[in-house]
Order: C-alpha cells, then sequence, then structure tokens
C-alpha cells in the first residue's frame, strides 16, 4: 500500500466534497495537510491530518514559503509519503519544491477556478512549476486544454471527473404534486441564477402552480427571497449536504443550472450536480458553458442553451414542466449516462496513476 499526502489550502469546504471523496475511498494510505485551519470536520473526517496554521501564523511572511515547504517536507517523511498530490492549483508553490528535493512524484488537481479566473488575476502563478508534475488531474477536455495553456504536459494530463455517487444519487419516479424546478448552487453570477429568475415570470405564466426551489446559498440570495409567489429559498445544512441535495433533487420535475462565464473569466470544468440529476432520474436543463456539454446527452437527458438566454431557458424549462412523459422519458435516461462518471471508477482511477508513478521509481 502507498501511502499518499494530500496537500490542500483548507479542510475541506462544503462545496468541495468530491476531495473527501477522492481522499477517503481510495485503497491507498492517505495523509492530510492543511495550510488553514480545519473546517468541517463532522463533515469530512479523516485522520491522520496536519494543520500548518499554528506555525504559519507565527511565521514572518519572507519567510513563509521556506516554512511551509520544509513543513510539508517533514510531514511526508514522517509517514514515508511516497506521492505527494495537491488538490486546486491555488498553493502549488507551497509543496512542488519539497516534492522535487524529496524526489517524490508530484500530482496536481486542478478543478475550474483555479484554472480559468486565477490565472488571469495572477498571471504568471503556474510558471516554472506547473510543467514539473508528473500528472496534472483535470476533470473535462474543456479544462485539460486550458491546463496545457498554462504549461503542463500534454504527458502528463489525466482526465478524471470529480464522480458522482450514484449509490446514494439513485433514481426515483417524478413526484406527483406541483410542477416544480429545482436549482441547487451557489447563488452567485458563474452559476447564472439571476438568468434563471429573469426567465421564471415567462416559467410561471405557461405553467399554472409551477414552482421552483432553490436550494443554496451566495450574494443573490436576496434576489431569489424577492421574486414573489412560486419560488422557495432553501437554506443548505453543512452537515447533511448529501441527504439535502438528493432530497431536494427527487422534489423535482426538472434541474436548471444556468452556468455561465462571469466577468472574472471562471468557467465550470464538470458541474457535479448535473451528474447528481441525471444520476437521480431527472432531466436536466443546462448551458453550452465550459465543460458542461461532456458530462448530459443533449435531447436525450438534458436540453443544452446558450448560456445567459434567459428566453431559451424558459422555453426548455416549460416544456419539460409541461410534459411529464418527455420528462419521464429524459429522466429515465440520466441513470446511464451518470454510471460513466461514478465516483468508484474516479477514483479507481486516480489510485491508477499513483500506482504508474510508484511504479516508475522503482524501475
Amino acid at each position: 500500500m502507498t501511502t499518499v499526502l494530500h496537500y490542500i489550502q483548507q479542510w475541506l469546504p462544503i462545496t468541495e466534497q468530491f476531495v473527501h471523496a477522492h481522499v477517503t475511498r481510495s485503497r491507498h494510505r492517505a495523509v492530510v495537510v492543511s495550510r488553514l485551519p480545519f473546517d468541517n470536520l463532522d463533515a469530512f473526517p479523516h485522520r491522520p491530518r496536519h494543520a500548518l496554521a499554528p506555525v504559519l501564523r507565527r511565521t514572518p511572511d519572507r519567510l513563509d514559503h521556506l516554512v511551509t515547504s520544509a513543513l510539508v517536507a517533514g510531514a511526508a517523511l514522517a509517514h514515508r509519503a511516497a506521492v505527494v498530490h495537491v488538490h486546486f492549483g491555488y498553493r502549488l508553490n507551497d509543496v512542488a519544491g519539497a516534492a522535487g528535493r524529496l524526489h517524490r512524484p508530484l500530482v496536481v488537481s486542478l478543478h475550474g477556478h483555479d484554472a480559468t479566473a486565477y490565472p488571469t488575476a495572477h498571471p504568471g502563478h503556474y510558471r516554472g512549476n506547473l510543467e514539473r508534475a508528473d500528472r496534472v488531474i483535470v476533470p473535462s477536455e474543456f479544462l485539460a486544454a486550458r491546463a496545457v495553456a498554462l504549461g503542463a504536459r500534454d504527458d502528463a494530463i489525466a482526465i478524471v471527473p470529480a464522480g458522482v455517487d450514484t449509490a446514494w444519487f439513485s433514481p426515483s419516479p417524478l413526484p406527483d404534486g406541483p410542477p416544480t424546478a429545482v436549482f441547487v448552487g451557489r447563488l452567485t453570477e458563474k452559476k447564472g441564477i439571476d438568468v434563471l429568475l429573469a426567465a421564471w415570470p415567462r416559467i410561471a405564466a405557461a405553467v399554472p402552480g409551477g414552482q421552483l426551489r432553490v436550494l443554496g446559498d451566495g450574494p443573490l440570495a436576496a434576489a431569489v427571497r424577492s421574486t414573489g409567489a412560486g419560488v422557495s429559498l432553501v437554506a443548505p445544512e453543512p452537515d447533511r449536504r448529501a441527504a439535502q441535495v438528493r432530497d431536494v433533487l427527487r422534489s423535482a420535475r426538472v434541474v436548471v443550472s444556468p452556468s455561465r462565464t462571469p466577468a472574472d473569466g471562471d468557467a465550470e470544468s464538470l458541474l457535479l450536480v448535473n451528474l447528481e440529476a441525471q444520476a437521480s432520474g431527472r432531466p436536466v436543463v443546462t448551458t453550452r458553458h465550459g465543460g458542461i456539454p461532456e458530462f448530459v446527452a443533449d435531447g436525450e437527458t438534458a436540453i443544452l442553451v446558450r448560456e445567459d438566454d434567459a428566453a431559451a431557458l424558459a422555453d426548455a424549462v416549460v416544456t419539460l414542466l409541461s410534459d411529464g412523459d418527455a420528462a419521464a422519458r429524459m429522466g429515465a435516461a440520466g441513470p446511464a449516462v451518470a454510471a460513466r462518471f461514478d465516483i468508484t471508477t474516479s477514483v479507481a482511477r486516480v489510485d491508477a496513476v499513483y500506482d504508474e508513478l510508484v511504479e516508475g521509481l522503482r524501475r
């Protein structure tokens, strides 16, 4: 069994539950090193783990990089880690040098914002380090192209979707009652919740009794609350995120995810909620944006529309809220698509990356 040191800026925001899944489901021993204090340990338990914050708080800024690198190297040696895996590219510079000095293979996972908006705001951030990575794991073809543009070697790219737990998100019949659309996600410009709210009056006029349930929080929460009749906001419960998302998806006739590219250039690399919806047997209305089209079947499990097009979004939602047979047919096709991206398959593919790198060291 190989020991893998997993380095992450913070363990663990609720939106990054897929990292916990990959770490805890791996057949290899995992030690977690977090730069910041631990968060959400009730939802994401794991041991052994180490937070660098107590030491770094007492470290002068000019020495931060050297001390961080030394602490990571020390943890790798103490736990006899054979591989160093950095989750997200924001703090790649913290560990790239340590992995090199220890002659440990370096794996970097890029997920979206860290490869789209962040490099625009911080030019040169990846220069000199990303090309040193032995493997760069990305969830989609879309993000693979971005990673290469940032300096990753073509032969280092491994495309491994984050993965959906199809044992948890399993199909159920479409619900009786009011025709309901559901949105799950951060209430931000990127997620397109404002586009959905702009489309809602047209949807409500065409579908008597139609309901919109919004599960999420963020800067546009007030806009959701003020939209009016038929729209309800469900507050996230971090300690039961998976159960809450599953329950809300099961209340839907259609799941709507109108993501778009915001002003900072951030883009979706996969959009996990689309996989969760399809695994749950729910049709999806979503956008031709980023990596989204790689993970739905347009016309079979989903209707794809242009991003930022409220009228087209409304027409697609109306189609599925008004036609129960069409919604049921598309929903029934979803689990087969989601099964291709099951979390167990994704974890096994990452484990295979570790195996290959460790075997290369032995040759």
